[in-house]
């Protein structure tokens, strides 16, 4: 019979609100929280657990959860007489006294820090903490979009001017350049690497390779300005059908695009680059004799020999990039098209038989197709 009587007991509110006071006294909020739930789910109206949930409500800034339980213990019709009336007060005040906005971010941010600033005067000390809580809330980041009480006032959030009335609930739509950083959309930090291919005649012996970035970049109005270096690993073809390389092939870009969101953080990107590199292994046939040699980048005439020109490439091409916005990171799929302008040293040297000759080409100028394709990521800061 005793351990029926305890088990009885032991599910009722006064039993829960018994062990949420205990718990309360000790500071164990998440075990006074359980037992606060567990009581008002058998009496929604029991003053003293009602009290509590108040209590926790507002020190976890949930002002319109401590509403509906002040209003709930209120209304009860049995319970400490005083209690109800302190619970009916405290509804009235926080009817009064607060409101909400729900703060939401552009596509891609999921998490942010967001300063909150209290513009008018706050006389009251207790709106006063509770501003300060809030500040110090958003401060620690939140997941957004979140709804937040605030006392009634003005405010600023990340720089958003913002008005609280009573009892109302205010959207603030932060714009995109209140995250420049934090979604990738500010300076930014790229690395790519790419698949590399040339076309056409002149550099016909020029192989596909690998072309590395790091570059830079920042919005300008609609656009996106970068600048960078490059470097690409690919090898290039000698007369006896060898491979040969050459780690000269540095090189530098500059681009503008244009960013247009497609939704759920993803962008499209069409733009266009221009692009200066070493292009070392240029294939060119010289006819034997005297300096100056006579040479040509076109087909092998007889009594001629190869030599591999280091010369110099400015591509001008059009890209289009697919980018996924996360956080600050950015990782993205980008494809390049466009023509080689491919300058010979003209004239230049080589060393024959331990001497230096001199070398004329008939041509000052080859061009090729230009074709790449490949992945990024970049970090904004």
């Amino acid at each position: 019979m005793l351990l029926l009587a305890a088990a009885f007991a032991a599910d009722t509110a006064d039993w829960h609100a018994a062990q949420a006071r205990q718990f309360l006294k000790k500071g164990w909020t998440g075990d006074a929280e359980a037992e606060v739930a567990a009581g008002l789910g058998l009496d929604p109206h029991h003053v003293e657990l009602n009290g509590f949930c108040v209590q926790l409500a507002r020190a976890a800034g949930d002002v319109r959860r401590a509403i509906d339980c002040a209003a709930a213990g209120a209304s009860a019709t049995e319970g400490d007489l005083e209690a109800r009336a302190r619970l009916s007060q405290t509804e009235a005040w926080l009817r009064e006294n607060f409101g909400w906005v729900e703060v939401r971010g552009p596509a891609g941010v999921d998490r942010a820090r967001l300063p909150l600033v209290a513009t008018g005067m706050q006389l009251d000390a207790e709106l006063a903490t509770a501003t300060k809580e809030a500040t110090a809330r958003l401060a620690g980041g939140v997941a957004l979009p979140t709804t937040l009480a605030l006392p009634v006032g003005t405010y600023t959030v990340s720089g958003e001017a913002l008005t609280i009335e009573a009892g109302q609930t205010r959207q603030l739509d932060l714009p995109a350049a209140r995250f420049t950083a934090s979604a990738g959309r500010g300076r930014r930090v790229d690395l790519a690497a790419a698949a590399l291919l040339f076309s056409g005649d002149d550099l016909a012996n020029q192989g596909p390779g690998v072309t590395l970035e790091l570059a830079v970049s920042s919005p300008a109005g609609p656009l996106r300005l970068g600048v960078g270096a490059t470097w690409d690993a690919r090898t290039y073809a000698t007369a006896d059908a060898a491979l040969d390389s050459s780690p000269s092939t540095a090189g530098g870009i500059v681009r503008a695009s244009v960013p247009i969101e497609a939704g759920a953080g993803v962008f499209l990107s069409p733009g266009l680059a221009l692009r200066v590199g070493q292009m070392p292994g240029v294939l060119l046939t010289c006819a034997r004799g005297e300096a100056p040699l006579a040479c040509t980048p076109d087909a092998e005439a007889s009594d001629s020999f190869p030599i591999y020109a280091h010369a110099l490439g400015l591509t001008p091409a059009a890209e289009l990039a697919a980018e996924l916005v996360a956080g600050r990171w950015v990782l993205g799929v980008r494809a390049a098209v466009g023509h080689s302008f491919v300058l010979l040293p003209n004239p230049g040297e080589l060393i024959q038989e331990g001497a230096t000759k001199a070398w004329v080409s008939d041509r000052d100028l080859l061009g090729a197709g230009f074709y790449t394709v490949g992945g990024s990521a970049g970090v904004g800061w």
